[in-house]
């Protein structure tokens, strides 16, 4: 899980490819179209026949890890219990009962952290993926390099019953890129145990989480005065989670770090500088631990360190699995009046081919299209939540563990990244200088105003 999380944080054009082609070229660290012309358009892809696709053979490009060894040939769905189980017993499955006989074939073998960079090789060679996974903060920067396909009318994808938040992730300039996996947004964890010992656990055994920040002070400084816990414990170091709760704040007070239309940057904002204070108040105060990676974050939260986990969705499974303590889990801390929580998603793509083929463009949207048809499957195996209404409403997945009590994050207060090229860019620079609030003692108005040039120039 930790892994695909990680993607997140370093995904897009962070590191150069090695390889160029007539087509597509390399410029700076990142993949530029020279040509956005296609050979091949949706009337062409819809109108491929049944007969025409029998035996089509496709590639795709992934993350999610190996697992071949487990589930070579299996596809009982109820086996899957990770993200590499699951999307191994899918791709499995459409490979055995698709009525066309297409076959999915993975292509490479890239490592959870150079996915990005062995995606952006491919892309720029002959030898392109006819699918693609990545995340939706990605896809703007791919989309608007002409990388991708958009998905065409007439192939039976119907992306109307998609939550917002998973239509958001594939949508670029009011046109779908992709097709949306999942979203995955950030939640509360509970350690009920310690919050009872703190007396904030009321008598029908439920935890009300704070709803302003001097309320959670409150919370937090009954916490360490009772437990000597920790109240939350936050992966400030070396990880995004910090930079997901300073937007995500930004967020709450009805502002935002990038304009809606996606050219102007807010970095320095009063919400901006209320939102850096706050978290470096958790950490003066000595609420939270400053040191944490990911990794040390979890691990702490499962030895009983804390009272609350500021962590996405993915972790239910694991947690559930394996807390030692009575754990419980809600929508993210809501602290000003909007309601609003980090989020992104995993999406199907199709990238443009250098050998523009109806056929194979038509192979892909019928797995992508299966994929989607099965968000509720893979929601289930990973924690993640559907991209469909319906899947979220249906009762199997409703029957999974926790599931029930965040089902509003994933239909109203998730919030996608900024629909721009540049977000990877800026997200990069968002981290690095806001943990240097807290791990360095930098300034917090000269970090924000800093930010807000660095962004500024991105965004040109």
């Amino acid at each position: 899980m930790r892994q695909g999380r990680a993607l997140a944080r370093h995904a897009g054009f962070s590191a150069c490819a090695l390889a160029t082609t007539a087509l597509f070229v390399l410029t700076g660290c990142g993949v530029s179209s020279t040509s956005s012309s296609k050979t091949v358009d949706g009337a062409a892809i819809a109108g491929v026949s049944d007969e025409d696709l029998k035996g089509t053979t496709i590639t795709m490009a992934r993350f999610f890890g190996d697992c071949q060894e487990k589930t070579e040939g299996v596809t009982d769905l109820s086996k899957a219990n990770s993200e590499c189980t699951a999307i191994s017993i899918l791709t499995n499955k459409f490979n055995a009962e698709n009525k066309w006989g297409i076959k999915v074939e993975r292509m490479g073998g890239a490592s959870w952290h150079s996915y990005y960079d062995s995606l952006n090789a491919a892309l720029a060679s002959s030898d392109r993926p006819d699918v693609a996974i990545m995340h939706g903060s990605n896809l703007p920067d791919y989309a608007a390099k002409g990388l991708l396909m958009e998905v065409p009318d007439g192939v039976g994808i119907d992306l109307s019953g998609s939550t917002k938040p998973a239509l958001d992730a594939v949508t670029y300039k009011d046109k779908k890129w992709g097709v949306p996996f999942d979203t995955h947004a950030i939640i509360s964890h509970l350690n009920m145990d310690i919050l009872s010992q703190a007396g904030l656990v009321g008598e029908d055994g439920t935890y009300k989480l704070p709803t302003s920040p001097d309320e959670l002070l409150q919370h937090a400084k009954a916490v360490k005065e009772k437990t000597g816990k920790n109240y939350i414990d936050i992966a400030l170091s070396k990880d995004p989670m910090g930079e997901r709760l300073w937007m995500t704040l930004v967020q709450q007070q009805g502002s935002d770090i990038i304009s809606a239309d996606g050219t102007k940057a807010n970095m320095n904002s009063a919400e901006a500088k209320t939102s850096l204070e706050f978290i470096n108040t958790l950490v003066k105060d000595g609420y939270t631990t400053v040191n944490h990676d990911y990794d040390a974050s979890v691990q702490a939260f499962l030895r009983g360190e804390s009272a609350v986990m500021y962590n996405g969705v993915w972790s239910v499974n694991q947690f559930t699995a394996e807390a030692p303590f009575k754990y419980e889990t809600s929508d993210a801390l809501m602290l000003f009046k909007d309601k609003a929580t980090w989020a992104n998603s995993h999406v199907w793509t199709v990238p443009v081919s250098a050998k523009p083929d109806a056929k194979k463009y038509r192979a892909a949207f019928e797995f992508t299209k299966f994929l989607n048809e099965h968000t509720g499957d893979w929601a289930i195996a990973t924690g993640h939540m559907p991209a469909t209404q319906k899947a979220l409403d249906s009762s199997e997945y409703l029957n999974a563990p926790h599931r029930s009590q965040y089902l509003k994050t994933a239909t109203t207060y998730a919030r996608m990244a900024p629909r721009v090229e540049a977000w990877p860019k800026i997200a990069d620079q968002i981290q690095e200088q806001i943990e240097a609030t807290w791990l360095n003692g930098a300034g917090v108005e000269e970090t924000l105003n800093s930010l807000q040039e660095a962004a500024s120039s991105s965004l040109k």
